[in-house]
């Protein structure tokens, strides 16, 4: 029985896989409409609707709310395929490759000799061969994330509460020189008219395939923060404990059906983590943050016996805020690992708000990944305020990357 990924409220979240690795982990990224927009800044920048995501202080680094919030929803996706990995699958599939392959086998194995029966086997095995060189051998990565938040107003702790989910993976196809040879030795007997009529190689025999990897996470969290004291320096402090349930899924399946699944080589986990957060504004528009994610860290061992890591990851920041701009820059502190054959990821992100009239904020970022710049990505995005509400929509994008992000939030 296939158990299928729990949702969070009516989001529904669903995604493909990550490949075989050692050892894998998570990027810091969050992809709500506001922070993403400005290149996924917001460690010392971010709001009451998203300081859970990047750094619980903010909760208190201002005046304590008077009422209550709602994010909902929060909703991102992210589409990486830098070989067109999904787009060549889908031809080799809908070419029907494989059976065209097949049936001109059986057609000269059943008796037919003849000379166009003979180029029939040839040109099949030719056209096989060479769908499966396109291929590739990059990674197509895939992310899905959504969330509900709640803002609890308090007059001395800042409190915030998430349910959010996440679903990461990517897939790439797996090609053996075992397939490359035996059609290239088919292709090679075709030519010169010398193919055994027991051939016994069919489709079934082949041995590429589809490999998947991803994690689909489901939080519980509650972001508090308070300020304090320190050597006469007024500073914010947070701390957000959550529950984590996770659902690995790690598959290998053959390429004729492939697709991109959450629900093939499920083992399912949970664990309990934490994240700290410490923020300052210093009255003359300066802030400053610093946030440390994930504090307890969790390793996961798939039902492949593949190893995928939640590490722990720290940020500082700055931002500088006037009455119509905002400025903005985050940086990770630490390397996360990749999360597949992938780069890993140590972000640079920088950000910048301009509000325009009272209702309109334009907002423009980059995220550039120090690792791997190829996995850089450009960000516009619009926010709009009135009664109460806001909305905010954003886009980031690169060469061989396209990502949305969109959220509703209220005031009551």
């Amino acid at each position: 029985m296939v158990k299928r990924i729990p949702l969070v409220g009516a989001l529904v979240l669903s995604l493909g896989t990550l490949f075989p690795a050692p050892v894998q982990a998570l990027p810091f990224s969050v992809m709500d409409g506001y922070s993403f927009a400005m290149g996924g800044t917001g460690t010392a920048s971010g709001t009451r609707g998203n300081a859970v995501f990047y750094n619980p202080a903010l909760l208190a680094a201002s005046d304590m709310p008077k009422d209550y919030s709602l994010q909902v929803p929060v909703l991102g996706a992210r589409f990486y395929d830098k070989e067109k990995v999904n787009k060549e699958l889908d031809k080799y599939q809908y070419l029907g490759l494989e059976s065209t392959f097949d049936s001109a086998m059986n057609v000269y194995t059943g008796g037919d000799a003849s000379a166009s029966a003979i180029q029939a086997v040839g040109d099949a095995a030719i056209s096989l061969r060479q769908q499966l060189l396109n291929l590739g051998s990059k990674p197509m990565q895939r992310e899905f994330f959504g969330a509900v938040v709640v803002g609890i107003p308090n007059d001395t702790i800042g409190m915030s509460l998430v349910l959010d989910a996440r679903v990461l993976g990517g897939a790439r196809v797996s090609v053996t020189q075992h397939d490359l040879d035996e059609l290239q030795r088919i292709l090679d007997a075709a030519t010169n008219a010398t193919i055994d009529t027991g051939e016994a190689f069919r489709s079934s025999d082949l041995t590429s395939r589809l490999l998947g990897r991803g994690l689909a996470i489901r939080e519980v969290a509650l972001a508090m923060a308070q300020k304090v004291k320190i050597y006469n320096h007024e500073i914010a402090i947070g701390v957000t404990p959550k529950y984590r349930q996770v659902t690995s899924f790690d598959y290998s399946t053959a390429l004729k059906n492939a697709d991109f699944e959450t629900n093939l080589g499920q083992k399912d986990h949970t664990a309990f983590d934490v994240d700290l957060g410490a923020a300052k504004h210093y009255g003359n528009g300066w802030s400053t943050g610093v946030t440390i994610k994930n504090l307890i860290g969790q390793e996961y061992q798939t039902a492949r016996g593949n190893i995928i890591r939640i590490k722990t990851q720290a940020r500082l920041a700055t931002a500088h805020k006037t009455k119509y701009t905002l400025v903005a820059m985050d940086v990770d502190l630490n390397e996360s690992p990749s999360t597949g054959f992938d780069a890993a990821t140590q972000y640079l992100s920088l950000g910048g708000k301009l509000n325009v009239f009272d209702m309109t904020r334009i907002r423009i970022g980059y995220r550039h990944n120090m690792k791997d710049s190829d996995t850089s990505v450009a960000t516009f995005g619009l926010g709009f305020t009135a009664y109460g509400a806001q909305m905010d929509v954003a886009v980031g994008a690169s060469q061989d990357e396209i990502d949305y992000s969109a959220q509703m939030g209220f005031e009551f």
